[in-house]
């Protein structure tokens, strides 16, 4: 038998297989374009939320007032205060801080079922904090705020505040900036220490 190549072949036949490639194709097409959706979405749908343990010094919040804020530190104080960052996400993330001089973060555990965090005992930054963190999903970590307010003009009685933390978020390959919403808001200011913002406001209560 001799092969023709496709020659003599009826012309409905020769245009039904160009038409099955032609979408076969666009069904090809279609698929990767809408895998590259889903993709997409799900790296920009990770999140990292800031909640749980909050460790601080600063004032001590009278008993008549409510704790409405993160912390509340004086002009003169030393600014400390560790968050718990928790991954909800599927998928792993690397955080990276965009300014480390003041938001770090503590070094992961290497057993993955320790879920503790914030766990300096002394309420002072560890010495292994860095600017990066990849966060596994479902996984926790410390996130380490040392004086935000440095570089700002302290003057006398004026307030700075601060209820985000700027970063950077990796995942899938996908890199966007991004901010971690704080479960309340640091005050740093007052043109006094915690000591006497705290005693200023027992003395208001206790009037």
């Amino acid at each position: 038998m001799v092969d023709t190549g496709g020659v003599g072949e009826e012309p409905g036949r020769r245009r039904s297989r160009r038409t099955a490639w032609i979408v076969g194709a666009a069904v090809v097409v279609v698929a990767l374009v809408a895998g590259i959706g889903v993709w997409q979405y799900a790296a920009r749908s990770t999140r990292i939320v800031a909640e749980g343990v909050t460790l601080s010094g600063g004032m001590a919040f009278p008993d008549c007032l409510p704790r409405m804020a993160l912390a509340v530190y004086g002009t003169s104080d030393d600014v400390v205060v560790g968050q718990t960052l928790r991954n909800p996400s599927r998928w792993p993330v690397t955080v990276t801080s965009s300014d480390p001089e003041v938001y770090r973060f503590e070094a992961l555990s290497d057993d993955p079922d320790d879920h503790s965090a914030v766990s300096s005992a002394d309420g002072a930054e560890p010495a292994d904090t860095s600017g990066q963190v990849v966060l596994p999903p479902g996984r926790e970590v410390t996130m380490w705020i040392v004086d935000p307010q440095r570089g700002s003009v302290q003057d006398s009685g004026v307030w700075y505040s601060f209820d985000e933390a700027p970063v950077t978020l990796r995942t899938l390959g996908v890199e966007r900036e991004s901010s971690l919403q704080l479960p309340g808001t640091l005050y740093v200011g007052g043109g006094k220490d915690g000591d006497q913002l705290g005693a200023a406001l027992q003395e208001a209560c206790d009037a």
